[in-house]
């Protein structure tokens, strides 16, 4: 009976010794997940090629009225040190890797869609008085949490009825590359957007400028890291 109490007291102590080990494994681990919410501006919509002129449009303007609202769900890693990084308040500060879902809503008005004047996108007009409202959802990576690329669909529609226009949506299909610089939880983002209705025979362009949070969870100890439970 002696022995038996031993044994178990033994077994006891050596499978606290171990989760405590894994649990101290998994509060020094990266996270895994980051969510990233944010709101800015962007440019005025243009043509990155006109044909009729067969020359670049390159001069967006900024309207403090085309607020753009964003959100970033992915899954992180990548990483690559033995020695991870973390804040005096216990905020993750590692860069890893980032495979992502974007979406990316806002209105838009004729002020920012006086570059465009193609009939074939009727929505897109120069004398359009009411807003249009606009979503989009991309896929794609963020490279060490820096440098983004994605692609997607996208569809405008107008927010109130007006006559003589197409009230339908208009689809398109796009692509954005851009910047992220991460201070704290703070994430400014600069980003480029290139947009196509038709094809790509006719693209259009806007830049936009973000202010980003970043929120990350689920701390999973790494495959690579499992062999510290063992030692």
């Amino acid at each position: 009976m002696k022995k038996l109490v031993i044994t178990i007291l033994c077994t006891s102590l050596v499978i606290s010794s171990f989760s405590q080990e894994r649990s101290e494994l998994r509060k020094n681990s990266p996270n895994r997940i980051v969510l990233n919410l944010g709101a800015g501006v962007f440019s005025n919509y243009t043509y990155d090629w006109n044909p009729t002129q067969e020359t670049f449009m390159d001069n967006p303007k900024f309207y403090m009225g085309n607020i753009t609202y964003s959100g970033m769900l992915g899954y992180r890693s990548g990483f690559n040190s033995h020695n991870y990084k973390f804040s005096s308040t216990g905020r993750d500060a590692n860069r890893g890797n980032v495979v992502a879902l974007f979406y990316q809503g806002g209105s838009i008005n004729a002020e920012g869609l006086s570059g465009i004047d193609k009939e074939e996108i009727k929505i897109f007009v120069e004398n359009l008085t009411d807003p249009v409202q606009f979503t989009e959802l991309q896929v794609g990576v963020v490279w060490r949490e820096f440098l983004r690329i994605s692609g997607g669909k996208g569809s405008v529609r107008p927010i109130q009825d007006i006559e003589d226009l197409n009230l339908e949506n208009v689809d398109y299909t796009l692509f954005t590359t851009g910047l992220n610089l991460r201070f704290g939880r703070l994430c400014p983002t600069f980003n480029w957007t290139l947009m196509s209705a038709n094809n790509f025979e006719t693209t259009m362009s806007r830049f936009d400028i973000q202010i980003c949070m970043n929120i990350y969870f689920w701390k999973k100890i790494l495959h690579k890291d499992k062999h510290l439970i063992r030692d």
